[in-house]
């Protein structure tokens, strides 16, 4: 992938400095922002003869900075940063290369994605014709797992049916999966036990031919395709393994702080033994996933029994937010939106001009975990990715904030693609914090414009009336899967994250909304101070 228009920060040698800039503090009861270890002199380093982007608009651009402890200690001129100096500063001389702050992605998923290429590097799947390939060249003879497969990227708009996957996979199992829905094949449909008999589900759809035969595509009803799913459990080494070598790929892509978005006691476990072990390469805050599509009572007992709530750690490694998952996703048609699909979901291979998608916990229920998550010091957030659900989990805050204000707490939107003005303006008033991911709108816009429309499609990731509201949302990249930066479904390259908020610009060339696009250097009217 090449970044067209990508110049500027990009253009230059720049520099991301791992200690310019630490992880944003996970909000807790004590208020926002957290209080922050102030530098002591002298100076252990001087760079100087640099462009160091300092994002401070009292000195936007300087040519030198001091550190001490691991923060910035002063900014400026050579002459008046270099009085922090002492006999024992080490100079650095940056020959005019840019310095920028450490770069943080708010939502990555880097043990899986380390994991799905643990042996191999996985070709991307863009066409039929590229799945064809990756199954004739999957070594073994188990299952054939095809990771992040969506319909919205692949060529043809649409998934194969399991017969046209059968022409070519033969009795092997294969399973396309990204989440929530997936293919099988034939064989993968016996390994599940799904039949013409299988009643249709409560919590998703079996999709069938006219004769009533499953095609292959399962859309959400995760319970139906996990007896395939058990058989790719990862062991705590290889977990282990895995999230070492992501962390030093983004580090290497400059980035130096990241936010993972959904993390079981498995993977806390692998982030405590790289900590202990003085091998995190990236400081990190780790969200805790709750699994809330089971009995409230056994929801609420894992919340409570959690030992660790939000704010617990240190710099490199921290307890970030509660997290439950309210709807399923845009890119597979089960997003929970305010209105229904209609009739143009060819892409997502139902039809159903009354579907609205699929609300996973009911709205008494999630009141109850929100509350009770806050009353315990969480910081909470929750998977939504359609208009509805969004709307449904901003009653839910509401609720708690009538009773306790919830301002100091930073809650947050996770994905939340579809805000309009009333949303956007129930965010500020609760200072309810945005995590959307531009890649979506890049690789998925197009399609998702045939689905929804001129009009839905004017409240998709509109970043600048977010911003000139004063609610501070992220730009994270959701990584999900394969190590390079600029190939990984989603690319976690920040720059490119970066150029698509700036330019708009959808996979195909086209703009939807482009008075959403905003500029590389911008300050909010609100003075938030992170």
């Amino acid at each position: 992938m090449t970044l067209p228009g990508s110049g500027g920060l990009a253009g230059h040698a720049a520099l991301a400095l791992a200690l310019a800039l630490a992880a944003v503090p996970a909000a807790s009861d004590q208020g926002w922002p957290p209080k922050r270890r102030v530098p002591r002199g002298p100076a252990e380093t001087l760079y100087y003869n640099g462009k160091i982007i300092t994002m401070w608009s009292d000195r936007p651009v300087v040519e030198s900075m001091t550190v001490a402890d691991g923060r910035i200690l002063n900014v400026g001129t050579t002459q008046l940063v270099g009085r922090n100096a002492g006999p024992r500063t080490h100079q650095v001389n940056l020959n005019g290369q840019t310095v920028i702050p450490g770069l943080i992605d708010s939502h990555v998923h880097p043990i899986s994605a380390a994991l799905a290429e643990a042996e191999s590097a996985i070709p991307a799947v863009r066409s039929f014709d590229d799945l064809r390939s990756f199954v004739r060249r999957a070594e073994g003879e188990g299952l054939v797992f095809v990771p992040k497969v969506y319909s919205t990227r692949l060529r043809e708009r649409r998934y194969p049916t399991r017969w046209e996957i059968d022409d070519y996979s033969g009795d092997r199992p294969v399973m396309l999966d990204n989440g929530y829905a997936a293919v099988l094949n034939s064989a993968a449909l016996r390994l599940a036990g799904i039949s013409s008999l299988t009643p249709d589900p409560e919590n998703g759809k079996l999709i069938r031919n006219e004769s009533g035969e499953p095609t292959g595509l399962v859309i959400g009803a995760r319970q139906l395709v996990a007896p395939l799913l058990h058989r790719r459990t990862a062991s705590h080494s290889e977990m282990v393994k895995a999230l070492a070598r992501m962390q030093l790929a983004y580090s290497s892509a400059g980035l130096t702080s990241v936010g993972d978005r959904s993390q079981g006691p498995d993977g806390l476990r692998a982030y405590q033994e790289l900590w202990r072990t003085g091998r995190l390469q990236v400081r990190t805050t780790v969200t805790r996933f709750v699994n809330a599509e089971r009995p409230l009572a056994d929801v609420l007992a894992e919340i409570r029994g959690a030992a660790m709530v939000t704010g617990h750690g240190d710099d490199m490694l921290r307890m970030g937010p509660l997290k439950v998952a309210l709807d399923g996703g845009i890119l597979l048609g089960t997003a929970y939106l305010r209105t229904p699909y209609g009739p143009n979901t060819a892409v997502y291979g139902y039809k159903d001009p009354d579907y609205r998608g699929e609300l996973r916990i009911e709205p008494e229920a999630l009141s109850e975990i929100v509350r009770t998550a806050a009353s315990l010091g969480w910081q909470v957030t929750a998977h939504t990715t359609g208009g509805g659900s969004t709307d449904i989990l901003l009653n839910a805050y509401a609720e708690l904030h009538r009773e306790s204000s919830i301002t100091t707490r930073r809650f947050t939107l996770t994905h939340a693609n579809f805000l309009h003005g009333e949303a956007i303006a129930r965010a500020a008033e609760m200072n309810v914090a945005v995590d959307m991911q531009p890649a979506w709108y890049h690789f998925d816009g197009t399609a998702l414009a045939g689905v929804l429309g001129p009009r839905r499609m004017a409240t998709l990731q509109p970043y600048r009336s977010i911003l000139d509201a004063g609610v501070v949302v992220s730009g994270g990249s959701d990584h999900m899967v394969k190590l390079d930066p600029r190939e990984a479904v989603n690319p976690y390259d920040p720059f490119f994250g970066m150029w698509v908020a700036m330019t708009r610009i959808t996979a195909d060339g086209t703009v939807h909304n482009p008075e959403q696009r905003v500029s590389r250097i911008w300050s909010s009217p609100r003075d938030h101070d992170i």
